[in-house]
C-alpha cells in the first residue's frame, strides 16, 4: 500500500514552533480526525509518519511533506477537510494529499523567498554584486563536523524580489535533501560577508517548493 502523503503549509502564527511540536500537532490532529494511521509495534507505539525535511524554528513553509503511514485508504479529500477541521487556523493548513511511494530521497533542491530587516541603510548594488559572485566560502556545520563551502556551487537560482532602505526580499533556489541540505540563514550569512551593507536584523525565510530528482 502507497503511503499517504499531505502537503501542507507551516503559516505565520506558528513560526516559532519546532518539528516536536509540529509532530505533535499532526499526531493529535490525526487521532480526532480518525484517520486509520498505522502504530508500530513494541511497548511504546507510535504513528508511522516521516517529515520530507523538518524545518528549523523562525521558517514558514508553503509545501512542507509528511508521508503516514495507514491502514487503510480513505478518500483524500476527506482527510484534507478532516484533518483541517482539527488544526488551529493559521497555524498549519493541509493543502493537498495523494497516496504515493515516490521516496523522499529523491529531493535535491528547494525554494525560498526571504525577507531580511538589515540594521543600517542597504546598498541593492552590494547584494546584487554578492548574488553574482562565483565563490563566497564559509563555515558549514554539521553533528560531526564543521567544513569550509563555497556556498554560490549551491545556490542555482537568485534575485532580488524587492527592497527598500532598511529590507529586501530575495528569492533563492539552493541545496536541499538528506545528502546535502543548505539552510536560507546560511545564504544570508554568507551574502552578508560579501555584501558590506547587509548587516541582518532579522530573516524571515518561508519554504515554496521542493524540487525533486
Amino acid at each position: 500500500m502507497n503511503k499517504l502523503r499531505l502537503t501542507f503549509e507551516k503559516g505565520e502564527a506558528v513560526r516559532y514552533i519546532g518539528h516536536l511540536d509540529v509532530l505533535r500537532t499532526f499526531v493529535r490532529a490525526m487521532r480526532r480526525a480518525e484517520i486509520p494511521v498505522k502504530y508500530s509495534e513494541g511497548f511504546n507505539p507510535h504513528a508511522v509518519m516521516t517529515f520530507a525535511l523538518p524545518l528549523g524554528v523562525g521558517v514558514t513553509s508553503e509545501c512542507e511533506l509528511v508521508d503516514i503511514a495507514v491502514t487503510d485508504e480513505p478518500h483524500l479529500s476527506d482527510v484534507i477537510t478532516r484533518l483541517n477541521a482539527n488544526l488551529a487556523p493559521g497555524g498549519i493548513k493541509v493543502v493537498a494529499a495523494e497516496y504515493t511511494d515516490r521516496p523522499f530521497r529523491e529531493i535535491i533542491r528547494a525554494e525560498y523567498v526571504i525577507d531580511i530587516v538589515n540594521n543600517g541603510r542597504l546598498n541593492i548594488d552590494d547584494i546584487s554584486a554578492a548574488l553574482a559572485q562565483k565563490e563566497i566560502l564559509i563555515e558549514k556545520k554539521s553533528k560531526k563536523k564543521v567544513s569550509e563551502i563555497n556556498i554560490m556551487e549551491n545556490i542555482f537560482e537568485s534575485e532580488i524580489l524587492g527592497y527598500t532602505d532598511f529590507s529586501v526580499r530575495l528569492r533563492v533556489v539552493i541545496s536541499a535533501g538528506n545528502t546535502f541540505n543548505i539552510k536560507p540563514q546560511l545564504v544570508c550569512d554568507a551574502l552578508s560577508t560579501a555584501a558590506e551593507s547587509l548587516n541582518p536584523r532579522a530573516v524571515f525565510p518561508c519554504r515554496k517548493r521542493f524540487i525533486f530528482a
